[in-house]
């Protein structure tokens, strides 16, 4: 499967000053996606525009989106601290690179984990599929059971890797389709009400994992 990203080393050829930027923390207290501003490039880090009247603490992980000539980028980052150039600024760790994305609002990388999956209602049990592709907006996942049509709902459990187990995700099926060989279903699964923390931890496997593809793939 194609790769749905490029990497940009250079973050000065993207990534400018009075640039608008979306910021999301991994941190409990911050649950919302917030706005702000690159108010100066540094050769370590990025000062912005304070993206909250709170205080945010040191090391906490970030991703930071911005679209610039109708593309849309991203990186992951963390927290340095703060700094003062007249105001204060939210000082936060320089890129080693930066990730060129699809234009859809949600981009997906090719994966193989074991899931579990049960419906809402009707069918009772549990049962068992591999996803193929995940985002943090939903998955696609392949099984060998009748297909069960859109439209319904239903709960995945899956692990991301060692430490992150999801447990009981709510989601509904947009679409069924059966393989070319006629044994299996591809399901196209959108999570829904899903809180933004949990979109969050996606996100942050999605774009380790399309790190990873995209060194793999320069080797």
């Amino acid at each position: 499967m194609e790769s749905f990203t490029d990497i940009v080393k250079d973050v000065a050829s993207v990534l400018s000053v009075n640039q608008n930027i979306e910021i999301t923390f991994d941190h409990p207290d911050f649950m919302e996606d917030y706005k702000s501003r690159v108010e100066s490039i540094l050769t370590d880090g990025i000062a912005v525009a304070p993206p909250t009247f709170r205080r945010i603490s040191p090391n906490t992980s970030c991703w930071v989106y911005f679209l610039t000539k109708g593309q849309r980028y991203g990186f992951s980052t963390h927290v340095k601290g703060y700094g003062k150039d007249n105001v204060v600024l939210l000082l936060l760790a320089r890129p080693h690179e930066i990730l060129r994305l699809q234009r859809r609002k949600y981009f997906r990388v090719p994966v193989e984990i074991p899931v579990d999956f049960r419906m809402q209602e009707g069918a009772a049990g549990l049962l068992s599929g591999v996803i193929r592709n995940i985002s943090s907006g939903g998955v696609l996942m392949m099984v060998s059971q009748d297909a069960v049509p859109a439209g319904k709902e239903l709960f995945l459990s899956f692990s991301l890797n060692a430490e992150t187990f999801l447990k009981e995700i709510p989601g509904k099926i947009v679409r069924v389709e059966k393989t070319k060989n006629g044994k299996k279903y591809e399901y196209g699964v959108e999570f829904i009400d899903v809180h933004n923390r949990l979109r969050d931890i996606i996100m942050r496997f999605v774009f380790n994992r399309e790190i990873e593809l995209n060194r793999l793939k320069r080797k």
